[in-house]
């Protein structure tokens, strides 16, 4: 996901009336369990070195924590040394649990389609996210993501937990303002930069109080707290004050800086290498909060991603064709007053959208003009897909066209400057998921999961599989169960859910 990354307070009454709720919800598996968020005593940092020194016995799946670390390629656990990387979490989870050499994306590979497919099981046509931004042909509201639940069609992983009583918490997942969670802190943003604005608008729009109780237990949160720019260890301060606390049945944490920095530099390279070993002290932060809540035993984390990513040196602007073309009119300020066709950029892909379905004509110009730019080397196009071919891939069945954009060539939706430019950024992904250098990442790890590799996993698959360990039925998903390793456990018969003995 390109990182646009943002603070501020509310305490009293909300901080009682959330600690309530919670309280109200949590079983009396632990006395620690039913204190107010603000009254738990600060742990010291867990030793990474206890982290892995023995397994403890399982006991039946009844929580499972999923973290995301946007952009973070297989070669990140796989060959760890080939790059110098410090990532000793990593490594211990690749030798004791289970591992995919690299998962299939979906198209585009871009985060909040993708994100959303894990969470539904199904692809980015069926569940509706079909993009990071929000369509605007005219720019209204500019620079608008899809941020809200309500546009998901399908029903989700907290939706079904939720509906079984159980406890769902969200922190920075995409595609979240307005979900319906025990614990909701969503990701969204205004500006870019990231203002104290932003920051208060995120505190009141998250479950109330909780923001104000992690800013009292960790000192720096508030600081590196910035959305769009929240840094990974503020997020995970989150979530480990939540698993504490909450003690969720279902917990999906988004981590970025990855995927930020690989932007700027590049994978594996500059600022990249730090936020790939910083992700691993916070996946073993995670762990460390489980062990101490003392739900550990009964977890199943996963670790994902969402994309991979790929060099880029040029960029191409197809919206600047179209203006050429006379399909779509600008005032005197560069803004589109109004259109015949429409380019929604994906950075490694595009789609291409007609404003009225009869308008052959302009339907002829588009397959013409982009299926000579694909024929012809320089032009950043790689290959053009028609409507038919986009829903097979599970792509938006309201497109005309998509493209994909050429190796080393990404492609941006503006209408103004030069049509071909140097690249902004050192690496994008969005283009189709069989490339190898978009592959994401799969790994999970917990006292029921035996070691060995996941053959074949898709991001589809996801929600089926963490359907499956909390006995909830996902009947949209496109997706199926993935085939994990189990330690010393078996699969009910009824409802498909792993129990342990």
């Amino acid at each position: 996901m390109h990182r646009v990354r943002a603070k501020t307070a509310i305490r009293g009454g909300a901080v009682l009336c959330v600690a309530l709720l919670c309280g109200a919800n949590l079983t009396a598996q632990r006395p620690a369990a039913r204190r107010g968020w603000d009254t738990r005593p600060p742990s010291p940092q867990t030793a990474h070195s206890r982290l892995f020194t023995q397994r403890p016995a399982a006991g039946p799946i009844e929580h499972v924590i999923v973290v995301s670390v946007d952009g973070m390629m297989p070669q990140t656990y796989l060959n760890p040394d080939a790059h110098g990387l410090k990532v000793p979490t990593l490594r211990e989870i690749v030798r004791q649990g289970a591992y995919s050499e690299g998962v299939r994306g979906v198209f585009p590979t871009v985060t909040y389609p993708s994100h959303t497919a894990m969470v539904t099981g199904a692809n980015p046509g069926t569940h509706g996210i079909v993009t990071n931004g929000a369509w605007a042909p005219l720019g209204v509201p500019a620079g608008a993501w899809r941020w809200y639940a309500q546009e998901i069609r399908v029903p989700t992983l907290w939706d079904l937990a939720r509906a079984r009583g159980l406890k769902t918490a969200l922190i920075f997942w995409p595609v979240t303002v307005g979900a319906r969670g025990t614990v909701v802190v969503p990701e969204f943003w205004r500006e870019p930069t990231g203002t104290a604005e932003d920051a208060k608008l995120n505190f009141a729009i998250s479950t109330p109080g909780l923001l104000d109780a992690v800013a009292k237990r960790f000192p720096d949160f508030r600081a590196k707290f910035l959305p769009p720019r929240a840094e990974d260890e503020a997020l995970t301060d989150v979530g480990v004050y939540v698993i504490e606390t909450v003690q969720p049945n279902l917990l999906l944490l988004h981590l970025a800086d990855v995927d930020h920095w690989q932007h700027e530099d590049g994978p594996f390279a500059g600022r990249a290498l730090p936020a790939l070993e910083n992700a691993d002290k916070q996946i073993a932060r995670v762990i460390a909060a489980a062990k101490k809540a003392g739900t550990w035993d009964q977890t199943v984390l996963m670790i994902v991603s969402d994309h991979g990513h790929a060099r880029t040196s040029q960029r191409v602007r197809p919206g600047v064709w179209l203006c050429e073309k006379g399909l779509v009119k600008l005032d005197e300020n560069g803004k589109i007053t109004d259109w015949k066709a429409y380019v929604l950029a994906s950075s490694g892909s595009a789609y291409i959208y007609v404003k009225e379905k009869e308008d052959l004509e302009t339907r002829k110009i588009l397959v013409e003009m982009f299926q000579q730019a694909a024929s012809k080397p320089g032009t950043g196009i790689r290959q053009v897909f028609t409507h038919e071919q986009i829903v097979a891939m599970g792509g938006d069945p309201e497109a005309f066209l998509a493209l994909e954009a050429a190796e080393g060539w990404a492609i941006v939706g503006e209408t103004k400057g030069d049509a071909i430019s140097p690249a902004t950024q050192a690496a994008e992904h969005g283009y189709l998921p069989e490339r190898p250098e978009m592959r994401p990442s799969m790994l999970v790890y917990g006292p029921a999961i035996g070691h060995g590799k996941i053959e074949g996993a898709r991001l589809i698959d996801v929600a089926p599989t963490v359907a499956r360990w909390l006995g909830l039925k996902l009947e949209k998903a496109e997706g199926k169960p993935l085939e994990v390793p189990i330690h010393h456990a078996q699969a009910s018969s009824d409802t498909g859910r792993v129990t342990t003995h």
